[in-house]
């Protein structure tokens, strides 16, 4: 004997048809006493019941006058989310009754039983996954509010810089979750593109300088269903410092300095040696390094960097009677 759903929206494939032709509508097929059952839709968040019943369990024992009761279990029924399916016991119709979240549950598997008026079995159970169709309910959700990166100034044009990351919780695969980036504001603007499908942030402006414009501010938007119109979009704020490189040279305040210093003394400044360097201060391409070029072959001298200034300090170390007159480099 046979049981069967019959799907009332639904069309099968036979597959012992090697034509490949449709089988009559609402109709099953058994193989090697396996059910070959097509799954029904049902789409999330939507009133469904105006397609009920959505399906029918239906047992060829009925036509040799045994009386049959159908019942069904798994989700919907017996488990989470509970009551969405009910079914008439004589008839076999098969009926939802609430709406169903496809983040939730995707496929919503249901088992169909024919039993006697004892409540034995009269078959095996037979298994119908009902599938639910994604609606685009779901917006973007960027990792982060706000990226922070950094790129070196002078970076070649199209260097990459960070990229972007953003989910949807539709259904993966499907151009409800399919996210298109791009650039809404950027300022100063044009130092930047991105890439619609990756979401890699470059470099678009030949010879960033940092002196000149250190940080750059940027407004990016994701939005589903491939960016067409319609789609449901978020947007995040993007921070991108651009790192110092060594390009500039130190500049001294004056090309000559005179300085002196009472006789027989020792460890006593003389002067400061201004510098001006407009890479980024405090680091090590601003920081000035003197040296002495000729005149303190004997090192009656030292001069030594202040870090907090970039000035050269002179100072006589050794004490002595002499005049000097000495170059130094930095």
């Amino acid at each position: 004997y046979v049981l069967t759903f019959h799907l009332v929206f639904s069309q099968v494939y036979n597959r012992n048809d090697r034509s490949g032709m449709l089988a009559h509508p609402n109709s099953l097929v058994r193989q090697k006493r396996e059910w070959t059952v097509p799954p029904a839709f049902i789409r999330e968040e939507e009133d469904n019941s105006y397609k009920n019943p959505i399906a029918r369990i239906h047992s060829d024992l009925e036509d040799t006058g045994i009386v049959v009761t159908y019942t069904i279990s798994g989700q919907g029924v017996t488990e989470p989310p509970y009551g969405l399916f009910v079914i008439n016991g004589k008839t076999g119709d098969l009926n939802i009754t609430g709406r169903v979240d496809r983040e939730k549950t995707p496929i919503l598997l249901v088992r169909g039983h024919a039993l006697d008026k004892n409540g034995a079995k009269l078959e095996e159970p037979i298994d119908l996954p009902i599938k639910v169709v994604d609606i685009n309910d779901n917006f973007p959700v960027f990792s982060h509010e706000i990226f922070v990166g950094s790129i070196e100034e002078l970076s070649e044009t199209g260097t990459i810089v960070m990229r972007i990351n953003a989910t949807d919780a539709d259904e993966p695969n499907n151009l409800n979750s399919k996210i298109a980036f791009r650039i809404v504001s950027q300022s100063p603007s044009a130092a930047f593109s991105m890439d619609k499908n990756t979401g890699e942030v470059r470099v678009a402006k030949i010879n960033l300088d940092r002196e000149t414009q250190s940080s750059y501010s940027l407004v990016v938007e994701a939005k589903d269903r491939g960016g067409e119109a319609g789609g449901n979009a978020a947007t995040c704020s993007l921070e991108i410092k651009i790192l110092d490189v060594n390009d500039n040279l130190p500049v001294v305040e004056s090309r000559t300095f005179e300085g002196s210093i009472e006789e027989n003394r020792a460890n006593v400044e003389i002067m400061r040696i201004k510098v001006f360097d407009r890479d980024e201060e405090f680091s090590d391409n601003w920081l000035a390094n003197f040296t002495f070029v000729s005149g303190n072959e004997d090192g009656f001298f030292q001069i030594v960097t202040d870090k907090q200034t970039n000035e050269g300090i002179l100072t006589v170390v050794k004490v002595s009677t002499n005049f000097w007159r000495f170059f130094f480099k930095y």
